[in-house]
């Protein structure tokens, strides 16, 4: 089990800013993760959809990433770890002819991550797929969520973020295989997504009936720069760090922008990524 103390926080997150953490735990055992499930810890998949908006965060991160990854499947459901990212899951499923998860491709985040969120794209989302959850509650008892008592809407869900998500159970999709469609999303994902840089993920939740990246290109702010932090030029609603931003950059940016936001159109802007302090 890895144990590191006063950790950077930039290491941890795909945006790469913040300062230090009290801890940063990666246990690789059953045995160990019940053990820190007692120090009521943050739990984190990939980094992404987060930022830390601190010079010290004073509480122990725990990360799922060195634990057992696998993926089960059977002729009705598809049965995964929630450590496996979003891609190894959708390029699995795809290179074994199981459509309908194609969208997950990209998304820059664990399962469990997705699911918590009620992560989305191409006009699709995760939860109405979803078919069980099994966790662990603080105290490291398990228990299962089923679709009789899971919620969700835009973004969101009634998952509690104290409990671990150990394992999903998916239904299987019954549209018809196309073996093109992966590779076209991801296509369409590369040419108007900055795919490659640092970043957390859109900033904002989408407003009823608009899209936050079309509001910021008509407050013409893209490409609108505090520090090291600018608005991305491929898509609106990302914030890129050039590798010298820091987190009071990233807060004066997005300040900024709720606000022209708000002022010109008369919309507040709803945070998407965590901002975690």
């Amino acid at each position: 089990m890895f144990i590191g103390k006063n950790y950077p926080l930039k290491k941890i997150t795909t945006i790469g800013l913040g300062g230090y953490c009290k801890e940063f735990i990666c246990p690789e055992e059953e045995g160990e993760l019940v053990e820190v499930i007692k120090t009521n810890p943050l739990y984190i998949g990939n980094g992404s959809n987060m930022c830390f908006v601190t010079e010290f965060y004073d509480r122990t991160i725990v990360s799922l990433k060195k634990m057992k990854k696998y993926i089960n499947i059977d002729d009705q459901y598809i049965t995964c770890s929630g450590n496996i990212s979003c891609t190894k899951l959708s390029r699995h499923l795809h290179d074994n002819k199981l459509p309908g998860y194609e969208f997950l491709y990209g998304i820059p985040g664990t399962i469990a991550g997705a699911v918590t969120m009620n992560a989305g794209a191409f006009e699709k989302e995760i939860m109405p797929n979803v078919y069980s959850i099994d966790l662990l509650d603080e105290k490291g008892n398990a228990y299962t969520l089923t679709q009789d008592n899971l919620s969700y809407s835009y973004r969101t869900s009634n998952i509690n973020t104290r409990s671990i998500i150990v394992s999903i159970k998916l239904l299987r999709q019954t549209e018809d295989f196309d073996i093109n469609l992966l590779d076209k999303l991801n296509d369409k994902r590369k040419s108007t997504q900055p795919t490659n840089l640092l970043s957390c993920g859109c900033i904002f939740k989408n407003p009823p009936g608009d899209y936050a990246a079309k509001l910021i290109e008509k407050a013409d702010l893209k490409g609108k720069r505090v520090g090291g932090i600018y608005i991305s030029d491929k898509h609106s609603n990302y914030f890129i760090n050039d590798g010298s931003g820091t987190y009071k950059d990233f807060l004066l940016l997005l300040q900024r922008v709720k606000n022209e936001i708000h002022t010109k159109f008369d919309i507040l802007l709803e945070e998407e990524v965590i901002l975690l302090k």
